[in-house]
Formats: C-alpha cells, structure tokens, sequence
C-alpha cells in the first residue's frame, strides 16, 4: 500500500508546476495608434526573439509587486493603470512539470516615455497592436486575452483614458475608442454623450499653433464623482 501510494505521489508531482512566470501587456496610444512593447529575449535554445516584458516570481515578492517591477522597469514611472488579466497553463520545455504564466495589461500615457536610456531602447520596441507577428503562442493568447479584456472594458468605464494626456480633445478620445474598438465611431453622438455623461471636464483653453479650428482641451472629472473608474458606463457602440 505504502509503495502505491508514493508512486501515486511521484506522478502527481511531475505535473506540479515550481516557475510562474509574470507577463505583462504594455500599451500607450502613440500618433493614434495602440501599441504593445515588446523586449528583446533568448529563448531556451539560444534563439533571439520579441516578447512580453517578463519575470519570474521570486521567493518573498508577490503576483502584484512583480508585476509592478516589470513596469517600472521598463517605463521608469510609477503611473499607469496595471490589472491582472488570468492565468495561464502551459507543458514545460525543461521537464514534465506544468509552467503558470500569470497574464497583466497596463496602460500609461505616452508623453510619459522615457527613452534616454539608450540600452534599454535597443533592447525593446513598440509595436501597434493589429501588427505584433511572431510571437510564441503563449505571449500571443496573453495578448489577444489583453484586448479582448481592453475593449471589453472601455466601453464600460474610463479606463481608456489612461492613455490619453492629462489634458486631452475630445477628437482625441473618439480616435482612441475607434483605434481599440476597430470601428467608425459617429464623433457628434460621441461627443455629445461623453458630455452629458459628466466624465470630462472643460479647462476653458484651446489647441495652438494647429491649421484646422482650434478644438478645446478636457480633462478627466474626478472631483464630483471620487469612484468615476469603478462607475459602471456604458458606451453602447454595437
């Protein structure tokens, strides 16, 4: 009985998994287009290629606080929106054992960039997200994950506008919803429903120095609503 039950013990722990791996899915909206970064990386074979910014977690840190790290590193700042997507199972390359991977996005806004760190750039790039090819297929379902969850979500709240400027147009905001969403967006219904809802706020100032008409800076509206990102919204574009 003894011997059945510590053969039972070995199999089981050939499929318990001692690496979970945190990968997350950075983006910012450049020149109107979403982008993803992705980091230079050597696979287990020796192979150069473009993934996630990753890391494994460590004895002592948390899911959070690696996660964290991972953008820190790579964005130099502590402010973006950071939220854990699932996770994810996938066979070894190394052993019999089960890899987790432990999928987050995170959005912050481009200005932000810190690209003075000229070994870090050579070593990463940003990607619009309706181009990233060549992925492995894990970083590839994590990031098609991330989108689902982005679209799903911005249509229900305004995380959107952690990619926009702290002072933004409201031009700018229908061309961030039709980049992510993949649709054409009616821009005097937007307009005039991102208004009513009371989720921006006019600054009483204008574009400069532009060819077209001036059009008006906003920004986010947090002083009467203090809760408006756990505020349920609804963008009913579909």
């Amino acid at each position: 009985m003894k011997k059945e039950d510590e053969k039972r013990n070995n199999e089981s722990s050939q499929y318990i998994t001692d690496r979970i791996e945190i990968d997350c899915v950075i983006f910012n909206f450049e020149d109107e287009i979403l982008k993803v970064l992705l980091v230079k990386q050597t696979d287990d074979k020796g192979n150069e290629n473009w993934g996630l910014a990753k890391d494994w977690l460590k004895e002592g840190e948390t899911l959070a606080s690696t996660a964290h790290n991972i953008l820190k590193k790579y964005i130099h700042q502590d402010n973006f929106f950071l939220e854990q997507l699932k996770a994810f199972g996938y066979p070894s390359p190394l052993s019999l054992k089960e890899e987790i991977s432990i999928g987050y996005y995170a959005m912050f806004r481009s200005e932000l960039k810190d690209e003075s760190n000229s070994v870090l750039s050579q070593n990463t790039k940003w990607v619009s997200a309706n181009e990233i090819q060549n992925l492995n297929e894990k970083h590839q379902i994590i990031v098609e994950c991330s989108l689902n969850k982005l679209r799903k979500n911005i249509c229900k709240s305004v995380i959107g506008f952690n990619l926009l400027p702290e002072k933004f147009t409201l031009l700018q905001v229908v061309h961030l919803y039709e980049e992510i969403l993949g649709i054409e967006i009616n821009k005097s219904n937007f307009r005039r429903k991102i208004l009513q809802m009371g989720i921006v706020s006019d600054l009483d100032e204008k574009e400069e120095d532009v060819s077209h008409r001036a059009a008006k800076f906003y920004t986010l509206n947090l002083k009467n609503d203090k809760r408006l990102y756990q505020r349920e919204l609804n963008f009913n574009f579909y």
